[in-house]
């Protein structure tokens, strides 16, 4: 499943994962601007626990205000960036093409 990962480092980063399956991912410095290393598991969570992440990652990045839109499968990435701790909302490009489609075509 490909997937975003909202504020890792401070960037969206796609990558493909297995949901459940523990990943590492490096995004090199000619790709991302700088070398991001993620790693960790990408992992269903409840509504209530995907809001708290959802707004944790707003409140420490308001570029990040847009994600308080997903509305579909809620998925969190549990693990390190950068050797970092961290606890990120995730969002399918299945569900995020939906959601920019939606807004498009219904144009909000």
């Amino acid at each position: 499943m490909r997937v975003f990962i909202y504020n890792a480092a401070g960037l969206t980063v796609p990558v493909e994962v297995e949901p459940g399956l523990p990943f590492k991912f490096t995004c090199t410095e000619e790709e991302c601007g700088r070398k991001i290393v993620i790693e960790g598991v990408v992992r269903p969570a409840s509504e209530e626990e995907f809001t708290r992440v959802l707004e944790k990652t707003v409140k420490e990045n308001s570029d990040f205000k847009k994600i308080r839109e997903i509305t579909a499968r809620k998925l969190v990435f549990e693990g390190k960036v950068n050797g970092k701790e961290v606890l990120l909302p995730v969002e399918s490009f299945e569900d995020f093409a939906r959601r920019f489609l939606e807004e498009v075509l219904v144009l909000r």
